[in-house]
């Protein structure tokens, strides 16, 4: 079974690839196990779009983001924070 670490690295690399951050953009909040995985947060700093699109200079954002793992390490939610669906049933 993996364990923490493993959980750990699967979540950056998906917040790598899937958003196309940096390693230097990811910062790894919180990871634990849950019934049917892995729950994590992750805090990734992004440009504000709205504001460089206004003109104004280059403002950043430290969004906060939601990643669960199944027990094999496949993600199986991911949502911004405050985006939250509706869970599942």
């Amino acid at each position: 079974m993996p364990g923490i670490t493993e959980a750990k690295e699967k979540v950056v690399m998906f917040c790598k690839k899937e958003l196309g951050r940096t390693a230097e953009q990811i910062r790894l909040l919180k990871v634990s196990k849950s019934a049917g995985g892995w729950d994590s947060k992750v805090e990734i700093t992004e440009v504000n779009e709205y504001l460089k699109k206004m003109g104004y200079p280059t403002v950043f954002d430290k969004n906060l983001y939601d990643v669960r793992l199944d027990m094999n390490l496949d993600v199986v939610g991911f949502c911004k924070e405050g985006m939250e669906t509706e869970e599942e049933e």
